[in-house]
């Protein structure tokens, strides 16, 4: 080691214990002469002591040694028996020269986040543009000590105007400069980059603008104020001394006039906003019903006209601010009661509340309301207060007893004409029957109650039963009344005609809950209408008006009889298919022909069955047409099909305009979540530029979690935008992004965190996206500042997959199993999805409950999960894991 050091390019001295230099190499010479020393002779005092000191100590010391123009950092290391010392010196000139360099640079570093910190509080205080532009060109010309500062406005002609500016004559400010004449802004603009004015002809430049007299200037730079595609003006400013801008004094210039940008961003949403604030209480005085909503604390926030005069005898502006206890004169007592207990409740467990309730209202008139209570929260979901509706049911209330009355007549009535009056409930399966239902039935009315929908089912024989569903499935899914005629099975056996109209009647929340019909014998009409069916003649002069095809084929559908606009829509005649030289399949539409041979099939196996369907065939000339068909499967006594008529009509048109509404609908969507992505950043922007005029690190963390939840969103919104379907997201891609981001977020310390996602294909519908997001990116970002250790290594996995499915909504057994299928699955008609999320990084405390969590994060991760209609456990160990089953009620039937 010693020889090692005495070989070094380096200074290297052998020191006795007393201080007498014993020997020194070649570069340590230069020690010497700084000491004023040679071989035999003593070291500096200060150094002796150091000397002694490691001898003594028999350790290494250390220390800085000054000589002339360098700086070396010394090394004293003792020999084994402590009679001398090795001293070894590394020169660390440059390295201090660089720190002090350093400390310069990150000094003015410190000026330029001073002023823009300045500039950041102006901006946030400041509602007027024009101050806030003057006083920063103030701070900007004396952070750079620059002269002169101006701002350049693009105005809509492509000119500009001198808006304001420092060190220039007033009469300068507020012109107007062409914009041939402006050359450095106008290149400003088109480069989108900052540029130095040495580059332009300077003097040309300025002179040319229509300013005289600044020949004292001699270096300048401008910048983009505004976004790129669409720039507010040019910020520049000028020296009389500066040669040149530095690259950090371009960067403070870029990050005031991002920051003046986004001021003026800011003014015209709150201006938006103020409009929009306005707009929604003038609509409030348009509803015709009283709305009102207060506070946590019972204090009026805003009410319209119609709750101030109507129940209160008061006005807007009386109300508002006002609490119910300070309105208790002119609140009737029993309105007053009930808003306090009701009230309470709401805002306790959440959520919305519809209850009825007698008020005494100003004009002294009691009426019955019927009350919407709902609470609303904030950005963080914290409830803020609630918002009420109230419906004057007084005329309702009445027009229900009369109903009353008028129910009990047409009971009665039903029951002398032959009719079987049915009502529904579809959530417990009860059944109520009047009318004649022995008479048409044969039970008697004891044992009709006791049928449920799956018995009145079975009672239509199995060949017409589907094609009932499939009926009452599109008017439970359309809204539409439903109207069918099939055959029904007596007591004894036999059957009779129905005709079976009705309706299906909805909840509050808009769910199907009950169907009300009424049933009526028309066997004789339908015995009736098939003699009226084997005039030919007559058949043929109703043809003859009519604007589509008819026709009767055999069970083959061989045709036997074709008439009306049959060469208009195909461009073929009768004879050519009657002859068999054209055949139906044969111009068929290629991709609609699977279809409509499997709907021939069950037309020859569905005997008495109607079949309805649309389809495509290709016209002689070549064009394509779509046509919407009936068929008829028409059957003898025995039940063996005699022949199968119907009708086909053009609906080519119907189906264009359809698609270009669909085109129409999904632009429009696109557009809106393209706005409100753009909105959504806007926020997090602001959220970005508040956090930092702060210190506090709890405060910044805050608000760095509130930008990752509206980035959530916004991402949800940007992936709709880009997609075909507006009404649902491919989730995988949206995630994949989402925790990219996050991971971008927190990347610091948590570089060894490998990240697994298993999500498939899978499509969910925006309503159950938004909220899916946030849990994701709560989660995630607990397990990246929580869960792991500094620079260890660790796994996180998110995994999402689609539930066991039920039957289709609608679809019956195969086979009789006991077990009849309402049209609705256990999970209430829609597929349900499980999520587990995991990390093995161990730290979950085992003092929290998930179920009643004090932090903010698990607790909106539970009103989320409630709000999905979700549930969530988690298993705690090595690895925490989260498991979330929901169900995704906007998308039924995609994947």
């Amino acid at each position: 080691m010693e020889e090692f050091l005495l070989n070094s390019p380096s200074p290297v001295l052998r020191i006795e214990k007393e201080g007498v230099i014993l020997y020194a190499n070649e570069a340590g010479k230069s020690l010497l002469e700084a000491w004023g020393s040679g071989v035999g002779e003593k070291v500096p005092v200060k150094i002796r002591e150091t000397v002694r000191k490691a001898a003594l100590k028999k350790k290494s010391e250390y220390m800085e040694l000054e000589t002339g123009e360098k700086t070396y950092s010394a090394t004293f290391i003792p020999s084994a028996d402590g009679k001398y010392t090795i001293l070894h010196a590394s020169d660390v000139t440059f390295s201090k020269q660089a720190a002090k360099k350093l400390s310069l640079k990150l000094s003015l570093i410190d000026r330029y986040q001073e002023a823009l910190s300045q500039i950041t509080e102006l901006a946030l205080k400041t509602s007027d543009i024009r101050t806030l532009l003057e006083e920063s060109l103030t701070l900007i010309a004396a952070t750079l000590d620059v002269e002169y500062c101006k701002i350049l406005k693009i105005l809509p002609d492509g000119n500009f105007l001198f808006e304001t500016g420092i060190g220039w004559k007033i009469e300068d400010i507020g012109k107007v400069i062409e914009r041939d004449a402006a050359s450095t802004a106008v290149y400003t603009v088109l480069s989108k980059k900052p540029i130095q004015i040495e580059e332009l002809n300077r003097k040309g430049s300025i002179d040319g603008m229509g300013l005289k007299g600044y020949q004292e200037i001699i270096n300048g730079i401008s910048v983009l104020i505004g976004r790129v595609e669409k720039p507010y003006g040019v910020l520049t400013v000028h020296s009389t001394k500066k040669e040149t801008f530095t690259k950090e004094e371009t960067s403070f210039l870029n990050s005031i006039a991002s920051l003046i940008s986004l001021t003026i961003e800011r003014n015209k949403v709150e201006s938006t906003l103020r409009e929009k604030i306005h707009y929604l209480e003038t609509l409030l005085d348009t509803i015709p019903a009283p709305v009102f909503y207060t506070d946590k604390e019972g204090v009026y926030r805003g009410c319209n006209e119609l709750f101030a005069r109507m129940i209160l005898g008061s006005s807007k502006e009386q109300v508002t601010r006002c609490s119910v206890d300070e309105l208790s004169e002119t609140i009737p007592p029993e309105l007053g009661d009930v808003f306090r207990r009701v009230d309470r409740q709401l805002l306790q467990r959440g959520g919305s509340q519809v209850y009825e309730s007698k008020v005494m209202c100003s004009d002294g008139i009691i009426r019955q309301f019927l009350f919407n209570k709902a609470v609303y929260r904030n950005l963080n979901g914290t409830v803020e207060g609630l918002v009420g509706v109230m419906l004057d049911i007084t005329g309702r209330k009445l027009t229900e007893e009369n109903l009353l009355k008028s129910e009990e007549r047409y009971r009665l009535a039903a029951e002398q004409t032959g009719q079987l009056i049915y009502e529904f409930d579809l959530q417990n399966g009860h059944v109520e029957w009047a009318g004649a239902v022995t008479e048409l039935t044969g039970y008697s009315y004891n044992e009709m109650q006791d049928f449920t929908y799956y018995d009145w089912l079975y009672h239509i024989p199995s060949e017409e039963r589907r094609r009932v569903q499939k009926e009452f499935k599109k008017c439970w899914n359309t809204g539409e009344k439903f109207n069918e005629e099939f055959r029904f099975r007596r007591k004894d056996g036999s059957y009779f005609f129905v005709e079976n109209k009705g309706v299906y009647l909805r909840d509050e929340e808009g769910c199907v809950c009950k169907a009300l019909g009424v049933m009526k014998d028309i066997t004789e009409i339908k015995l009736s209408s098939e003699k009226l069916k084997e005039s030919e003649e007559l058949y043929r002069s109703f043809l003859q008006n009519f604007k589509g095809i008819a026709f009767k084929v055999d069970r083959d559908f061989t045709p036997l009889f074709l008439e009306g606009a049959l060469e208009e829509i195909t461009g073929y005649t009768g004879e050519d298919f009657i002859s068999g030289r054209i055949n139906l399949p044969d111009i068929i539409y290629p991709e609609d022909r699977p279809l409509f041979s499997i709907s021939r099939k069950k037309m020859r196996s569905s005997p008495n069955s109607i079949m309805e369907h649309e389809y495509r065939l290709t016209r002689k000339d070549g064009t394509v047409k779509w046509v919407h068909e009936l068929i008829h499967n028409i059957c003898d006594a025995s039940g063996k099909t005699e022949f199968i008529q119907g009708y086909a009509y053009d609906i080519t048109l119907k189906k264009k305009a359809e698609e270009t509404l669909e085109k129409a609908e999904a632009i429009g969507m696109r557009e809106i979540h393209h706005r409100i992505k753009n909105n959504l950043q806007v926020v997090s922007s602001l959220l970005s530029l508040q956090a930092d005029k702060f210190k506090d690190k709890d405060v910044i963390e805050a608000f760095r979690e509130s930008e990752n939840r509206v980035i959530s969103m916004s991402i949800i919104h940007e992936e709709l935008h880009k997609s075909e379907d507006t009404t649902s997201i491919d989730f995988e891609a949206y995630l994949r992004k989402l925790t990219s981001d996050l991971l971008y977020s927190y990347r610091v310390g948590n570089e060894k965190i490998r990240l697994f996602l298993d999500i498939g294909h899978i499509f969910i519908g925006v309503d159950t996206a938004v909220p899916l997001g946030i849990i994701i990116n709560e989660l995630f970002s607990n397990s990246l500042k929580y869960a792991f250790s500094k620079g260890v290594e660790g796994e996180i996995r998110i995994s999402l997959c689609r539930k066991p499915e039920a039957l289709e909504p609608g679809s019956a057994p195969e086979k009789d199993t006991g077990i009849k299928d309402t049209g609705i699955t256990d999970s209430g008609m829609y597929p349900g999805f499980t999520l587990v999320y995991s990390d093995n990084g161990g730290h979950f405390p085992e003092n929290i409950d998930i179920k009643n969590p004090e932090t903010l994060g698990l607790q909106l991760v539970n009103a989320l999960v409630e709000q999905i209609d979700g549930t969530i456990d988690l298993e705690k160990g090595e690895e925490t894991k989260y498991t979330i089953q929901f169900d995704d009620k906007d998308l039924p039937e995609k994947s």
